[in-house]
């Protein structure tokens, strides 16, 4: 997973430096595999709005643009086909390099000088944040002579994180935050704000959500009329391609910045090309098809967890949306999808369809539920800001269950056993620190309330292993194994194993010896 610095202090407060912070991330369980600074060689670029534009008095392919730049006014001779009057655009003055190490300078077209060049997001070095051929154009709002690295959000760094399977929380911005507030002492979260609209009255002739499938424990839905399909705002699409996802539209990237935010998958529907007036979620019936937004019809099996109006099948849950729901540029009422799938049911659908997504690849490693709501309150906040969609409400079907489902005892005698220390203070300091609440206090333990977006933590020595690599394993002192040894024949300990395998093999089992 891709880690944007910038975008994890939005909700974290560290002094780390980021060296220090990837050698915390990696001896806690997180391992840095590398950082990267976007656009490295990208330098001295500013925006600029194109104040005139002719063309060429001798070249009729090229165009002539005086641009203010912040600073005073320029001339750039350009060839691009998307140039317009006004636009905000950025500007590589002489002495500015290029993603590829190009400096720029002045440069003569038949007579007309062009002091620098105007700036395609190729020549920035992220072509995939352009939504048509020629120049970048920057948000209209854009003033002039600001720095194109600060105003796109390149003066970054990128970790690119291994996580474990078991740590699924850990696959969303503030999943990370919470861990780095957790294991770096002195860090703290910082607060967001979080409002939940209600359901208001926006059903009309809509049935609702319908769960025929356990597997679905919970269902939410969003609605939001007024859309208006168009680019999302050029840092968006940055911070998308920052973290190895490419833009699609506004109302698509909405959804996956929720998901890199949250670690909630979200799938949007066209509302107006839903077969039917309700929502199903249940299991397929083998042989039954649906189109994917790659195009490709996919034959279903019983085993496959599926999303259908009218009765026609409109998404694979978990996996990838149906193609004749899609967002295009003709939506004008969307449906954003919420949900809570079981995570051995999609790992097997996306597997056994080589239909892999980040939505799949989230679900697999278990979603947290308190996750849903949250989730389309934050795109819908989303959306208002870019005034591209009026959000009205929300529907929930089933349950997102406690927030703190479980509870695990943590007996003294366990740390002395484990690590060697009777610390229970250090230990509960540790803990908390991780998101976990002690439920007990008794004389020889305490009973810790775990987390819902910890589902790996279940037991006694799973509290042990998040306060031994939190507290360091270079700390738990070395000691020779306990134990006796007999010389000679073989012990009554092993005689008895012997036995039982030899009972079990006479039965017909198959003994598997892992490591």
């Amino acid at each position: 997973m891709k880690m944007s610095l910038n975008w994890l202090l939005e909700f974290v407060e560290t002094d780390l430096e980021p060296e220090s912070l990837a050698r915390r991330l990696t001896e806690t369980g997180t391992e840095v595999e590398g950082m990267e600074k976007p656009c490295a060689r990208f330098k001295g670029a500013v925006s600029a709005r194109i104040e005139k534009l002719e063309i060429h008095p001798e070249r009729k392919d090229l165009y002539v643009a005086e641009i203010e730049t912040g600073t005073g006014k320029a001339v750039c001779v350009s060839a691009a086909p998307n140039l317009e009057l006004h636009a905000c655009v950025p500007y590589g003055p002489p002495g500015s390099v290029l993603a590829d190490g190009t400096k720029i300078g002045k440069r003569d077209f038949d007579g007309i000088k062009s002091e620098g060049m105007m700036l395609s997001a190729e020549e920035i070095g992220l072509p995939d944040v352009a939504d048509e051929f020629g120049i970048l154009k920057l948000d209209p709002w854009t003033p002039p002579g600001k720095d194109i690295r600060k105003l796109l959000g390149l003066d970054d760094l990128v970790f690119d994180l291994s996580i474990t399977p078991n740590r699924g929380d850990l696959l969303s911005i503030k999943g990370l935050a919470v861990e780095v507030a957790g294991i770096v002492p002195g860090s703290r979260l910082l607060q967001t704000k979080e409002t939940f609209p209600s359901a208001g009255n926006w059903l009309g002739d809509f049935e609702g959500v319908r769960l025929e499938d356990p597997d679905c424990s919970l269902y939410v839905l969003g609605y939001a009329d007024s859309v208006s399909i168009r680019p999302s705002p050029v840092s968006s699409r940055v911070r998308l391609c920052l973290a190895g996802m490419r833009p699609v539209s506004n109302i698509v990237d909405a959804t996956n910045l929720v998901m890199l935010s949250t670690g909630q998958p979200l799938h949007a529907f066209d509302a107006d090309l839903l077969p039917g007036k309700e929502i199903t979620v249940r299991s397929a019936r083998d042989g039954e098809t649906i189109v994917t937004l790659d195009g490709k019809e996919r034959s279903l099996t019983t085993e496959d967890l599926l999303i259908t109006s009218g009765g026609v099948p409109i998404a694979l849950a978990g996996v990838m949306g149906g193609l004749h729901t899609e967002i295009n540029e003709n939506t004008r009422v969307i449906l954003i999808e919420s949900a809570n799938f079981d995570s051995i049911r999609v790992s097997r659908t996306s597997r056994r369809l080589s239909l892999p997504s980040e939505a799949s690849y989230r679900y697999a490693r278990i979603v947290d539920p308190q996750k849903a709501k949250p989730a389309v309150c934050e795109i819908f906040g989303l959306l208002s800001s870019w005034k591209a969609a009026r959000p009205l409400g929300m529907v929930v079907e089933g349950s997102e269950g406690e927030k703190f489902p479980k509870t695990v005892p943590l007996e003294k005698k366990t740390l002395e056993k484990i690590l060697l220390t009777d610390d229970q203070e250090m230990a509960s300091g540790i803990l908390k620190g991780l998101g976990f609440e002690e439920a007990a206090v008794q004389k020889s333990r305490k009973v810790y309330r775990v987390p819902s977006y910890r589902p790996d933590v279940s037991i006694e020595e799973d509290l042990v292993e998040e306060v031994a690599r939190v507290w360091g394993y270079d700390k738990i002192p070395s000691r020779l194994p306990l134990g006796t040894r007999e010389p000679g024949d073989r012990t009554d300990r092993i005689r008895c194993k012997e036995a039982l395998r030899g009972v079990a093999m006479a039965r017909g089992y198959v003994e598997v010896v892992t490591y």
